[in-house]
Parts: C-alpha cells; sequence; structure tokens
C-alpha cells in the first residue's frame, strides 16, 4: 500500500552532481532536475536489470535456463568502479533494486504456482526493465531517516530530499549534493519505510501500510451480484453502474487513433510489427502514446469507482457476500473447431459473437471488485467477506428455489416457471447470493435451523470462505 502524490518540479541544492564521463573523456556535472532524476532512473533500470539477468528458468526436465547469456554478477562497489555514470548514485537508491527485484521474481513464481493448481494457465515470468516501453522509475529507501526524508511546506505541498555525494575524484565542483524534489498532497503523510518515483508519469510513492477502516456495527448484511450490464447489484435493490458514457468516449478517442496507426503502418508497405521494429514515424509513436494515457484513464476512472464503493461497504456493512468468479475462464477463447471436409479450414465457433462480452466483461473487471473487498475487509475486523460459488445463482428463483434456465427470460427479466415470481434477474441472483452467505455463517456458529434474509446471524470476526449454493438436487 502506499500514498501517490503529484511531482511539480526538482530542483538540486549544493554541489554539481557528477553523472558520469563524457564520450571525449571529460566529466559531466548537472544542476538540472530533469536530468537527474532520468540520471537515477536509468542508474535504477540498469542495476535491476543486472540482477534479473542472474535468474533462470527449470523446465519440466530440471534444466536451467538462464535468462540471460551472460549474467551480471558484479556488486555495487565493482559496478561504481566500472560505470563512472552510476557512481555518484546515492546508496539507499542503487542497493534498493536487490530487494524489490527478489520480491516481484518471487511474487512471480508464486502466482505461477497458484495457476498450476487451479488448472489455470501459468502466466508468462518478469522480465528485464525496458528503457523504451517501462515507465521510468526509481525506488530510495527511507531507512529510518536515512535518506529520502519529508518535509511538509505548506497544508498541499512538500519536498523529499535525497542526498548523495560525489566520489572522491569528481569533487571539483563540491562534494555533497541534495536533490529536492517538490510534491503536491492531498493528506497528511504517514510514518514510510521508501518513496517510489515514476518519473514518467510525474508521481511520488510513499510505502506505508494502509490504515484500518472505521466501523461501527450495523447487522447489515448485503450480497452482491456482479456483470456487464451493472457493476454490482446488491440484494436490497441498489445497483451500481460504471460510467459508460465516459468510457465509451474514451474507447471510440481509442478507435480512432487506432486507425490512424493502421493506416501509418499500411502506407508504409510493411506489417505494424515489422514497421515498429524498423523504427515507427514519430507521429506514429505519438498516437501510441495517446492511446496507452487512454487505457490508463479508463482504468483510473474505474478504479476510482470501486474504491469508494467498497470502502462505503465496508463502513456499513457486517457481511458482504460476493461471487467467486473466475474473469479468465469466462474470458478464454472458444476452442477452434475444424472442417472435416476441408482441410486447414475451421467452422464457426461463436468467438465472434463472444468478443463483445469478453470486452466488456474485462472493462468491468469484477475480480478487482472482490481483490478491494478481501484486503479492505483484513483491515476491518467487523466485517465479514464470504465468496459465494457463483453457479445457478441466476437460475435459482430466491422465493420457491426452483431452479431451471428457462427462469432467465432474458439479461434483465427473472420469472419462474415455477411459482410465477418475478423480478430483476440480478437482484434476484444478489438474494441467492446473501441467502448462502447467511447459511455458511450459521452453518459455522452451530445453528440448526435454515438462514433467511430475514434471518441476520450476528457477524463474526476475520472469516473469509468460498461457498456453494448448488440446490442439493443438482450436486
Amino acid at each position: 500500500m502506499s500514498q501517490k502524490t503529484v511531482i511539480e518540479r526538482v530542483d538540486v541544492q549544493g554541489a554539481s552532481v557528477y553523472v558520469g564521463d563524457r564520450a571525449d573523456g571529460s566529466s559531466e556535472y548537472s544542476t538540472n532536475g530533469k536530468r537527474i532524476m532520468d540520471w537515477l532512473c536509468d542508474g535504477w533500470r540498469y542495476r535491476f536489470n543486472a540482477l534479473r539477468s542472474r535468474r533462470y528458468i527449470i523446465d519440466r526436465e530440471g534444466v536451467h535456463h538462464p535468462l540471460s547469456e551472460q549474467p551480471d554478477m558484479r556488486s555495487v562497489k565493482t559496478m561504481r568502479g566500472e560505470c563512472s555514470w552510476i557512481s555518484a548514485i546515492p546508496a539507499m537508491v542503487i542497493q534498493s533494486p536487490e530487494r524489490v527485484e527478489n520480491a516481484q521474481w518471487f511474487a512471480a513464481i508464486a502466482r505461477r504456482k497458484t495457476n498450476i493448481a487451479h488448472h489455470r494457465r501459468m502466466g508468462r515470468l518478469p522480465s528485464f526493465i525496458s528503457r523504451r516501453n517501462s515507465n521510468r522509475t526509481f525506488t530510495c529507501w527511507h531507512n529510518k531517516g536515512t535518506n529520502a526524508n519529508y518535509h511538509q511546506v505548506n497544508r498541499n505541498h512538500g519536498i523529499v530530499e535525497i542526498k548523495g555525494q560525489n566520489p572522491k575524484a569528481h569533487r571539483e565542483h563540491g562534494t555533497r549534493f541534495t536533490v529536492r524534489i517538490h510534491i503536491r498532497i492531498s493528506q497528511p503523510i504517514r510514518d514510510y519505510t521508501a518513496v517510489r518515483v515514476n518519473w514518467t508519469q510525474r508521481t511520488l510513492s510513499f510505502t506505508n501500510p494502509p490504515l484500518p477502516i472505521e466501523h461501527e456495527p450495523t447487522g447489515r448484511r448485503i450480497g452482491i451480484d456482479v456483470g456487464v450490464a451493472h457493476a454490482a447489484t446488491q440484494s436490497d435493490g441498489l445497483i451500481l453502474d460504471l460510467p459508460k458514457h465516459k468510457l465509451n468516449r474514451i474507447n471510440r478517442e481509442i478507435q480512432r487513433r487506432q486507425r490512424a496507426m493502421n493506416r501509418k503502418a499500411q502506407a508504409s508497405g510493411k506489417s505494424r510489427k515489422q514497421y515498429v521494429k524498423d523504427g515507427a514515424s514519430k507521429r506514429y509513436q505519438h498516437e501510441r502514446k495517446q492511446v496507452r494515457q487512454l487505457y490508463a484513464k479508463k482504468k483510473r476512472i474505474i478504479t476510482d469507482l470501486y474504491q469508494k464503493y467498497t470502502t462505503h461497504l465496508v463502513k456499513t456493512c457486517d457481511m458482504i457476500a460476493v461471487e467467486a468468479l473466475r474473469t479468465a475462464n469466462m474470458t478464454r477463447r472458444c476452442k477452434p473447431k475444424p472442417d472435416p471436409q476441408h482441410e486447414g479450414a475451421y467452422l464457426p465457433n461463436g468467438q465472434s459473437a463472444k468478443r463483445k462480452l469478453n470486452r466488456s466483461m474485462l472493462e468491468a473487471s469484477p475480480s478487482t471488485l472482490r481483490a478491494m473487498l478481501e484486503y479492505k475487509t483484513t483491515l476491518t475486523p467487523d466485517c465479514t467477506l464470504i465468496e459465494v460459488n457463483p453457479a445457478y445463482t441466476s437460475q435459482t428463483c430466491n422465493q420457491c428455489k426452483h431452479t431451471a434456465a428457462a427462469n432467465r427470460e432474458s439479461q434483465a427479466v427473472f420469472h419462474c416457471q415455477n411459482c410465477g415470481h418475478m423480478e430483476n434477474a440480478d437482484i434476484n441472483a444478489a438474494r441467492n447470493i446473501l441467502e448462502a452467505g447467511l447459511k455458511h455463517l450459521r452453518s459455522t456458529d452451530g445453528a440448526s435451523h435454515e438462514p433467511t434474509t430475514q434471518d441476520m446471524p450476528p457477524a463474526s470476526r476475520g472469516r473469509h470462505a468460498v461457498v456453494s449454493c448448488k440446490p442439493q438436487h443438482l450436486v
């Protein structure tokens, strides 16, 4: 977790910073804030990639495949002596890539093991940081006040100071220097262990533990049905929708720019991949940058909505039951159907019709909503999260418990074929999810009778489970 702030400007106090030797052998010094930030980002990336080059992959036969043909085994001291341009980088910056790279690599290994256990795709291992395609970033340890110290200037502004010194052989312009990063804040900065600078996006993040969410027991229990038409539907009838008008406007702009990129690639007479590899035009690169920024804007809009929504739920609810959807399985490509009469040809498999649903599901990102609820309920012991198996929740009548595919007349309408109950399909599913969650809570509390939406047991602390609401006659 972290507190993100915006970088307004950067300046240097004290000595001119030694940033390396030029091609003619002369020393280069600089006090320009932009030049210093680029220098710190390049040095951090260089050390990170050197550590990453030592990694290897073990295949099923036990053979080691190194990521790099020439692993860089140099220590920080040796690297400083051989590379003049990183000799003046502060110790708390040049030492941070080791821990960051180690945590990133083993997190990927653990994630691959989890995916294998759940019969999903393993996923790719993290690779090197690209100078061209990756954000320019670096990390500096705080180390109990050793470096990266923060000073608040006024209510909305502060300064982070990163101190360093030039090597002994290059001190004709001074010894000690201080890189001052001026930031804009929106809340008080808590105790932190490191700062993470993203110079591409002009942001600085303080790494610190999250604060617990204030919660007062209210006795409120809700079930949540997530989907595409509505981002979230509660069992009490409230519906959360994404700002589709904003997202559609961004999607149209993305499509317009992507068409412009395709026209530029086609005009060159090359494939798009080859056109980019040989060196795309500046206009093409500008369009690609704009597309990336638009995708990032969409993600920020959805994340902001989910953050506010989940925080409100955790503050006001004692128990939350959600669907344990697997987005990766739901958006998987349809299996191809070979044409038995024509070799190399394929029959329609429904992928074209499913493509729009896949895009909408990935855009809504129900797994993001569930992940936010998971970590926020761990911060609030008085709120319980229960994940319910989504099977048959949309086909089961909440009144008579009759289960049939014909009950779901359309996306929005649920009409029970047994008792005639008619209701919004998402609200009916949310109530089934709530009852499954209440049933699980009652069973863990040792009660004997069947719970309902009106029979609400007291919330229990720290419980998080996956339960099933599959009807007994279908088991």
